[in-house]
């Protein structure tokens, strides 16, 4: 399987209103290279558990991954769930489910 799939990391800057609610003010969008691949049963099953539902899984190489919580595939809105950290040093796996509403 190769890298064959464009997605782009997303890191979202939270200021603060007059109130203390944090709010997102800015995002940067990094291009990246990625593996796409379905949901183990098991990790579906345990994120059910407790309220997620993931849609893909994303493998990246672990050099470009900067704890990012959202990510874009073919135009849609992912919250990176869980990240699990394969055998090999190099990739990274990035569990993703698909947002829906306002910044979805």
């Amino acid at each position: 399987m190769e890298y064959s799939e464009i997605i782009y990391l997303i890191n979202l800057v939270k200021s603060e209103d007059e109130i203390g609610n944090y709010i997102p003010s800015s995002e940067t969008r990094t291009k990246c290279y990625a593996k796409k691949q379905s949901v183990k049963s098991g990790e579906y099953y345990n994120a059910i558990e407790v309220g997620l539902s993931p849609n893909c899984e994303f493998i990246i190489k672990k050099i470009n991954y900067n704890g990012e919580e959202e990510l874009e595939w073919n135009g849609e809105r992912y919250q990176v769930i869980r990240t699990i950290d394969p055998k090999n040093k190099y990739d990274i796996v990035l569990v993703c489910e698909k947002k829906i509403g306002i910044n979805g």
